[in-house]
């Protein structure tokens, strides 16, 4: 009986709690840049509590409550709401089963991933818009525009050149799945690590991520990226969707084990007692020259784990 009660209270004082962070990020402009990340605490910190049912019927709760505001609220509501309560819940059971910060950063960037494509879905459904064709047609007027602009100024611009640039503007289109993938583990990583100095606010265990230098991929996670390097040296052009999964894949997979090799510099740089400012400068380095850091940091990353390199440091 006091448990039940314990939920039943907990759940108004939360749920209230995410209404009217809900209501905040709706109505004050440029708020939602933080209370993004704030939204799914209250759902975690149920869920930490009293479980994912508990919490399942809580987000439903809260949905149905999104229901009694007016269209225009609900339109923006409803899909924060979804994403909100998916991702604090697996968030949420992930910290309650005791998982390690980055099981449970795994299981937040999944939640957020789906939201994203929930999202993604409705607004195509609800405002009969198609995000494929609003983008081409957009790039077929600016490169409408820009043509005319260039022939007269006298500069002459061949249709191959344009298809050519066009093809490679329509690649965004491919790489959406990678892209909200990253929007989804920031916000996940975020949502996480606010979540941490909560729970260890109000309970007697300390939640944290351990050291970055630490971050350690498991050692099969090698052949997976051999294998979708090498699927993304074959011509897939007339298996367009395939293509695209291979894709976002090797883009996914790059990221993730140049992730490893600036763990290595943190650890390399620890190892040896160096400043970390020298590590953080790297990695700042690494970020304004994105391209020598997709390249480099992966291949260090590899060379990390296969070749046990924090093994053989002296």
């Amino acid at each position: 009986m006091q448990e039940q009660n314990a939920k039943i209270k907990d759940g108004l004082i939360l749920g209230v709690i995410f209404v009217a962070i809900l209501l905040v990020t709706i109505y004050l402009p440029a708020v939602e840049l933080i209370t993004m990340f704030v939204l799914p605490i209250p759902i975690i910190i149920y869920t930490t509590r009293h479980g994912w049912k508990a919490a399942a019927v809580l987000g439903i709760i809260t949905i149905l409550t999104t229901l009694l505001f007016t269209i225009y609220v609900l339109i923006a509501s409803l899909p924060l709401t979804l994403i909100a309560v998916l991702a604090g819940i697996l968030i949420g059971q992930a910290i309650r089963s005791h998982r390690h910060p980055y099981e449970v950063w795994l299981q937040g960037t999944i939640g957020f991933t789906v939201g994203f494509l929930i999202l993604f879905v409705l607004i195509e459904r609800l405002a009969g818009i198609s995000f494929a064709a609003e983008y081409q047609l957009l790039i077929s007027e600016s490169l409408d525009s820009s043509r005319a602009m260039l022939e007269s100024m006298g500069v002459p611009v061949s249709t191959e050149d344009l298809n050519l640039i066009e093809h490679q503007m329509m690649i965004l289109l491919d790489i959406i799945p990678s892209i909200l993938t990253i929007m989804a583990a920031v916000m996940a990583f975020v949502t996480q690590w606010l979540s941490y100095k909560f729970l260890s606010r109000w309970q007697d265990r300390q939640y944290r991520f351990p050291a970055f230098r630490l971050f350690m991929l498991p050692k099969q996670m090698i052949w997976l990226y051999f294998i979708v390097m090498i699927l993304s040296w074959i011509d897939l052009s007339s298996q367009p969707t395939i293509a695209a999964i291979i894709l976002n894949l090797s883009i996914i997979m790059s990221i993730i084990f140049a992730l490893q090799g600036l763990s290595f510099v943190f650890y390399y740089m620890h190892k040896k007692r160096q400043p970390i400012f020298v590590a953080i400068l790297i990695t700042i380095f690494s970020l304004i020259f994105l391209p020598i850091g997709l390249y480099l940091l992966p291949i260090l990353g590899i060379i990390d784990i296969g070749f046990q390199m924090r093994k053989r440091l002296k």
